[in-house]
Protein backbone atom coordinates (compact mmCIF):
# COMPACT_ATOMS: atom_id res chain seq x y z
CA UNK A 1 0.00 0.00 0.00
CA UNK A 2 1.43 3.38 -1.19
CA UNK A 3 1.55 6.02 1.30
CA UNK A 4 2.04 9.71 0.62
CA UNK A 5 4.03 12.04 2.68
CA UNK A 6 1.12 12.89 4.73
CA UNK A 7 -0.03 9.56 5.63
CA UNK A 8 3.52 9.19 6.61
CA UNK A 9 3.17 12.00 9.28
CA UNK A 10 0.24 10.65 10.78
CA UNK A 11 1.59 7.31 11.41
CA UNK A 12 4.63 8.95 12.70
CA UNK A 13 2.14 11.06 14.68
CA UNK A 14 -0.38 8.38 15.70
CA UNK A 15 2.88 5.64 16.85
CA UNK A 16 4.67 8.70 18.84
CA UNK A 17 0.99 9.37 20.95
CA UNK A 18 1.06 5.59 21.43
CA UNK A 19 4.30 5.16 22.69
CA UNK A 20 4.79 5.30 26.43
CA UNK A 21 7.76 4.87 29.14
CA UNK A 22 7.42 2.37 32.22
CA UNK A 23 4.22 2.31 34.47
CA UNK A 24 3.37 5.67 34.48
CA UNK A 25 1.74 6.39 31.44
CA UNK A 26 -1.28 7.96 31.72
CA UNK A 27 -4.00 4.81 31.37
CA UNK A 28 -7.55 4.84 32.40
CA UNK A 29 -7.39 3.37 35.68
CA UNK A 30 -11.33 3.06 35.51
CA UNK A 31 -11.01 0.87 32.59
CA UNK A 32 -13.25 -2.28 32.57
CA UNK A 33 -11.65 -5.46 30.51
CA UNK A 34 -14.96 -7.11 30.27
CA UNK A 35 -18.45 -7.06 29.04
CA UNK A 36 -19.98 -10.26 30.34
CA UNK A 37 -17.31 -11.58 33.07
CA UNK A 38 -15.62 -14.26 32.47
CA UNK A 39 -17.14 -14.87 29.64
CA UNK A 40 -16.82 -11.80 26.86
CA UNK A 41 -14.12 -9.66 27.80
CA UNK A 42 -14.33 -6.02 26.38
CA UNK A 43 -12.37 -4.83 22.58
CA UNK A 44 -12.11 -8.40 21.91
CA UNK A 45 -12.88 -12.00 19.82
CA UNK A 46 -14.67 -14.70 21.43
CA UNK A 47 -15.55 -18.06 19.85
CA UNK A 48 -18.32 -20.21 20.99
CA UNK A 49 -18.82 -23.24 19.30
CA UNK A 50 -20.43 -26.51 18.94
CA UNK A 51 -22.39 -29.05 16.64
CA UNK A 52 -24.34 -27.33 14.46
CA UNK A 53 -27.91 -27.63 15.88
CA UNK A 54 -27.33 -28.14 19.39
CA UNK A 55 -28.87 -24.59 20.75
CA UNK A 56 -25.62 -22.10 20.30
CA UNK A 57 -27.62 -19.48 19.02
CA UNK A 58 -30.23 -19.79 21.71
CA UNK A 59 -26.95 -19.55 23.49
CA UNK A 60 -26.08 -16.22 21.88
CA UNK A 61 -29.22 -14.99 22.39
CA UNK A 62 -29.25 -15.47 26.14
CA UNK A 63 -26.40 -13.93 26.17
CA UNK A 64 -28.01 -10.74 23.88
CA UNK A 65 -30.20 -9.94 26.02
CA UNK A 66 -28.58 -10.13 29.35
CA UNK A 67 -26.06 -7.15 28.09
CA UNK A 68 -28.48 -5.26 26.26
CA UNK A 69 -30.91 -5.13 29.20
CA UNK A 70 -27.93 -5.04 32.02
CA UNK A 71 -29.02 -7.90 34.00
CA UNK A 72 -26.90 -11.00 35.55
CA UNK A 73 -26.65 -13.81 32.43
CA UNK A 74 -27.85 -16.87 34.04
CA UNK A 75 -28.79 -15.28 37.33
CA UNK A 76 -24.83 -15.54 37.94
CA UNK A 77 -22.63 -13.77 35.64
CA UNK A 78 -22.34 -9.99 35.68
CA UNK A 79 -22.92 -7.73 33.16
CA UNK A 80 -20.12 -5.01 33.10
CA UNK A 81 -20.97 -2.74 29.90
CA UNK A 82 -24.48 -2.96 29.29
CA UNK A 83 -25.24 -1.52 26.07
CA UNK A 84 -26.44 -1.81 22.69
CA UNK A 85 -25.97 -5.74 20.83
CA UNK A 86 -26.41 -5.79 17.23
CA UNK A 87 -26.81 -9.74 15.73
CA UNK A 88 -26.25 -10.35 12.62
CA UNK A 89 -27.32 -14.07 10.99
CA UNK A 90 -26.70 -15.72 7.82
CA UNK A 91 -28.25 -18.89 8.66
CA UNK A 92 -32.20 -17.80 9.21
CA UNK A 93 -34.30 -16.07 7.56
CA UNK A 94 -36.27 -13.17 9.12
CA UNK A 95 -39.35 -15.00 9.62
CA UNK A 96 -37.79 -18.26 11.36
CA UNK A 97 -35.44 -15.73 13.31
CA UNK A 98 -38.47 -13.95 14.44
CA UNK A 99 -40.25 -16.95 15.80
CA UNK A 100 -36.81 -17.26 18.10
CA UNK A 101 -37.43 -13.69 19.33
CA UNK A 102 -40.76 -14.55 20.02
CA UNK A 103 -39.96 -17.15 22.57
CA UNK A 104 -37.25 -15.10 24.18
CA UNK A 105 -39.16 -12.33 24.55
CA UNK A 106 -41.81 -14.50 27.14
CA UNK A 107 -38.83 -14.19 29.34
CA UNK A 108 -37.19 -11.33 28.86
CA UNK A 109 -39.06 -7.87 29.11
CA UNK A 110 -38.71 -5.12 26.18
CA UNK A 111 -34.96 -4.64 24.90
CA UNK A 112 -34.33 -1.71 23.37
CA UNK A 113 -30.49 -2.40 22.71
CA UNK A 114 -31.31 -5.55 20.95
CA UNK A 115 -31.19 -4.70 17.28
CA UNK A 116 -30.69 -7.43 14.34
CA UNK A 117 -30.63 -8.32 10.68
CA UNK A 118 -30.42 -11.39 8.73
CA UNK A 119 -28.46 -11.21 5.70
CA UNK A 120 -31.13 -13.68 3.87
CA UNK A 121 -33.96 -10.72 3.87
CA UNK A 122 -34.93 -9.94 0.34
CA UNK A 123 -33.95 -7.10 -0.09
CA UNK A 124 -30.40 -7.30 1.23
CA UNK A 125 -28.78 -7.36 -1.68
CA UNK A 126 -25.09 -8.62 -0.66
CA UNK A 127 -23.54 -11.77 0.27
CA UNK A 128 -22.94 -11.76 4.09
CA UNK A 129 -19.03 -12.08 3.58
CA UNK A 130 -16.50 -9.40 4.89
CA UNK A 131 -13.99 -10.58 3.38
CA UNK A 132 -12.99 -12.78 0.19
CA UNK A 133 -10.02 -12.94 -2.34
CA UNK A 134 -9.85 -11.68 -5.34
CA UNK A 135 -7.25 -12.70 -8.24
CA UNK A 136 -5.21 -14.01 -5.38
CA UNK A 137 -5.26 -11.29 -3.24
CA UNK A 138 -7.13 -10.96 -0.14
CA UNK A 139 -9.52 -7.94 -0.26
CA UNK A 140 -12.26 -6.36 2.07
CA UNK A 141 -15.74 -6.19 0.74
CA UNK A 142 -18.64 -4.12 0.60
CA UNK A 143 -20.66 -6.24 3.27
CA UNK A 144 -17.17 -4.87 5.77
CA UNK A 145 -18.15 -1.54 4.65
CA UNK A 146 -21.62 -1.83 5.74
CA UNK A 147 -20.44 -3.18 8.91
CA UNK A 148 -18.71 0.00 9.73
CA UNK A 149 -21.39 1.82 9.31
CA UNK A 150 -23.41 0.04 11.32
CA UNK A 151 -20.93 0.15 13.99
CA UNK A 152 -20.74 3.71 13.39
CA UNK A 153 -24.77 4.41 13.91
CA UNK A 154 -25.24 2.17 17.15
CA UNK A 155 -22.02 1.93 18.53
CA UNK A 156 -22.61 -1.41 20.18
CA UNK A 157 -20.82 -3.22 22.65
CA UNK A 158 -21.62 -6.43 21.29
CA UNK A 159 -21.81 -7.81 17.64
CA UNK A 160 -22.32 -11.67 17.38
CA UNK A 161 -22.35 -13.17 13.86
CA UNK A 162 -24.16 -16.29 13.70
CA UNK A 163 -22.37 -18.03 12.04
CA UNK A 164 -18.80 -17.21 11.35
CA UNK A 165 -18.33 -19.40 8.46
CA UNK A 166 -21.20 -17.14 6.35
CA UNK A 167 -19.19 -14.05 7.33
CA UNK A 168 -15.82 -15.53 6.82
CA UNK A 169 -15.25 -16.15 2.96
CA UNK A 170 -11.87 -17.36 3.08
CA UNK A 171 -10.20 -20.64 3.58
CA UNK A 172 -10.44 -21.33 6.76
CA UNK A 173 -8.07 -24.03 7.27
CA UNK A 174 -5.39 -21.43 5.78
CA UNK A 175 -3.66 -19.48 8.14
CA UNK A 176 -3.06 -16.17 6.44
CA UNK A 177 -6.51 -16.01 4.91
CA UNK A 178 -7.55 -16.58 8.93
CA UNK A 179 -5.11 -13.45 10.10
CA UNK A 180 -6.65 -11.47 7.38
CA UNK A 181 -9.89 -12.07 8.91
CA UNK A 182 -9.14 -11.59 12.36
CA UNK A 183 -7.41 -7.82 11.42
CA UNK A 184 -10.50 -6.69 9.95
CA UNK A 185 -12.70 -7.91 13.31
CA UNK A 186 -9.96 -6.36 15.31
CA UNK A 187 -9.60 -3.15 13.50
CA UNK A 188 -13.67 -2.66 13.95
CA UNK A 189 -13.23 -3.64 17.34
CA UNK A 190 -10.39 -0.64 17.90
CA UNK A 191 -11.95 1.47 15.81
CA UNK A 192 -15.44 1.44 17.34
CA UNK A 193 -14.71 0.28 21.40
CA UNK A 194 -16.53 -3.17 20.57
CA UNK A 195 -16.56 -7.12 21.14
CA UNK A 196 -17.26 -9.64 18.92
CA UNK A 197 -19.19 -13.09 19.47
CA UNK A 198 -18.41 -15.52 16.72
CA UNK A 199 -20.71 -18.78 16.37
CA UNK A 200 -18.64 -21.73 15.15
CA UNK A 201 -19.83 -25.11 14.22
CA UNK A 202 -17.68 -27.88 15.34
CA UNK A 203 -15.71 -30.05 12.70
CA UNK A 204 -16.34 -34.08 12.32
CA UNK A 205 -13.84 -35.19 15.26
CA UNK A 206 -15.98 -33.28 17.32
CA UNK A 207 -18.59 -34.85 17.00
CA UNK A 208 -17.36 -38.31 17.16
CA UNK A 209 -15.82 -36.87 20.90
CA UNK A 210 -18.56 -35.01 22.17
CA UNK A 211 -19.75 -36.91 25.05
CA UNK A 212 -15.60 -37.02 26.63
CA UNK A 213 -14.27 -34.05 27.26
CA UNK A 214 -11.77 -33.90 23.67
CA UNK A 215 -12.45 -30.83 22.33
CA UNK A 216 -11.62 -30.47 18.54
CA UNK A 217 -11.45 -27.20 16.44
CA UNK A 218 -12.44 -26.80 13.23
CA UNK A 219 -10.25 -24.51 10.99
CA UNK A 220 -6.97 -22.47 11.23
CA UNK A 221 -5.28 -22.54 14.52
CA UNK A 222 -5.30 -19.01 14.17
CA UNK A 223 -8.89 -18.97 14.41
CA UNK A 224 -8.70 -20.11 18.13
CA UNK A 225 -5.66 -18.44 19.23
CA UNK A 226 -6.34 -14.82 17.99
CA UNK A 227 -9.71 -15.17 19.56
CA UNK A 228 -9.25 -13.63 23.62
CA UNK A 229 -11.86 -16.53 24.66
CA UNK A 230 -13.29 -19.57 23.90
CA UNK A 231 -16.46 -21.37 25.12
CA UNK A 232 -17.27 -24.99 23.92
CA UNK A 233 -21.29 -25.54 23.94
CA UNK A 234 -22.15 -29.49 24.13
CA UNK A 235 -25.51 -31.26 24.74
CA UNK A 236 -25.34 -33.79 27.52
CA UNK A 237 -27.90 -37.13 27.56
CA UNK A 238 -29.03 -37.16 31.26
CA UNK A 239 -31.90 -39.40 30.60
CA UNK A 240 -33.78 -40.61 27.16
CA UNK A 241 -36.05 -37.19 27.63
CA UNK A 242 -33.69 -34.89 29.57
CA UNK A 243 -30.74 -33.37 28.31
CA UNK A 244 -28.17 -30.80 29.62
CA UNK A 245 -26.55 -28.00 27.85
CA UNK A 246 -22.61 -27.92 28.85
CA UNK A 247 -20.61 -25.02 28.52
CA UNK A 248 -17.05 -24.86 29.11
CA UNK A 249 -14.65 -21.80 29.33
CA UNK A 250 -11.94 -23.93 27.21
CA UNK A 251 -9.93 -20.68 26.73
CA UNK A 252 -9.55 -17.52 28.86
CA UNK A 253 -6.65 -14.78 28.33
CA UNK A 254 -7.90 -12.16 30.42
CA UNK A 255 -7.91 -12.94 34.29
CA UNK A 256 -10.99 -13.12 36.20
CA UNK A 257 -11.53 -13.80 39.87
CA UNK A 258 -14.96 -15.19 39.21
CA UNK A 259 -13.63 -17.60 36.93
CA UNK A 260 -12.84 -19.48 39.91
CA UNK A 261 -15.69 -19.17 41.38
CA UNK A 262 -18.46 -19.41 38.98
CA UNK A 263 -16.82 -22.60 36.93
CA UNK A 264 -14.24 -24.39 39.20
CA UNK A 265 -13.80 -26.92 36.98
CA UNK A 266 -14.09 -24.53 33.57
CA UNK A 267 -17.73 -25.81 33.22
CA UNK A 268 -21.22 -25.40 33.73
CA UNK A 269 -24.18 -27.68 33.10
CA UNK A 270 -27.65 -25.23 32.12
CA UNK A 271 -31.64 -26.44 31.50
CA UNK A 272 -32.68 -25.48 27.93
CA UNK A 273 -36.67 -24.62 28.71
CA UNK A 274 -39.14 -23.01 25.95
CA UNK A 275 -36.21 -21.26 24.46
CA UNK A 276 -33.87 -20.17 27.01
CA UNK A 277 -30.62 -21.33 29.47
CA UNK A 278 -31.22 -21.66 33.17
CA UNK A 279 -28.95 -22.66 35.72
CA UNK A 280 -30.11 -25.03 38.87
CA UNK A 281 -27.42 -26.29 41.03
CA UNK A 282 -29.40 -29.63 41.60
CA UNK A 283 -30.27 -29.95 37.99
CA UNK A 284 -26.25 -29.45 37.34
CA UNK A 285 -25.59 -32.51 39.73
CA UNK A 286 -27.19 -34.59 38.06
CA UNK A 287 -25.95 -33.83 34.85
CA UNK A 288 -22.30 -34.11 35.70
CA UNK A 289 -23.17 -37.75 37.20
CA UNK A 290 -25.17 -38.95 34.21
CA UNK A 291 -21.61 -37.68 32.22
CA UNK A 292 -19.44 -39.41 34.28
CA UNK A 293 -21.45 -42.81 34.40
CA UNK A 294 -21.69 -42.68 30.45
CA UNK A 295 -17.84 -41.51 30.62
CA UNK A 296 -17.27 -44.67 32.47
CA UNK A 297 -19.74 -47.16 30.52
CA UNK A 298 -17.60 -46.23 27.41
CA UNK A 299 -14.06 -46.79 29.03
CA UNK A 300 -15.43 -49.86 29.95
CA UNK A 301 -16.56 -50.82 26.10
CA UNK A 302 -13.54 -49.86 25.03
CA UNK A 303 -11.80 -51.98 27.66
CA UNK A 304 -13.71 -54.95 27.00
CA UNK A 305 -13.22 -54.26 23.08
CA UNK A 306 -9.36 -54.46 23.81
CA UNK A 307 -9.43 -57.18 25.42
CA UNK A 308 -11.23 -59.12 22.66
CA UNK A 309 -8.82 -57.85 19.83
CA UNK A 310 -5.67 -59.26 22.20
CA UNK A 311 -7.88 -62.52 22.45
CA UNK A 312 -8.16 -62.67 19.10
CA UNK A 313 -3.88 -62.10 18.07
CA UNK A 314 -2.85 -65.60 16.69
CA UNK A 315 0.43 -66.95 17.87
Amino acid sequence: MYLDDLDILNLKDGIKKAMFVDIDAPFDEEYEPWVLEPLIPREAITILDGLGGSGKSWFALDIAYSIGLGQPFLGIFPVKQSGTVLYLTAEEVPQMFYQRLKTIRKHYPRNENFHWISFLHKDIQLKPYLCMKQRGTLVETETREVLDFLLAELQPVLVVLDSLINFYGLDENSSEDAMFFYDTIKTLAKTYGTSFLLLHHQNKEGMKTQSDDTISFRGSGVLREQARSRIVYKNIKITEKTIARKIKLEKSNYYSRLKDELLPNGSLYLKFENGVHKYDKAFELEAKKAEEEAKNKKKGKNKKQEEIEDYDIPF
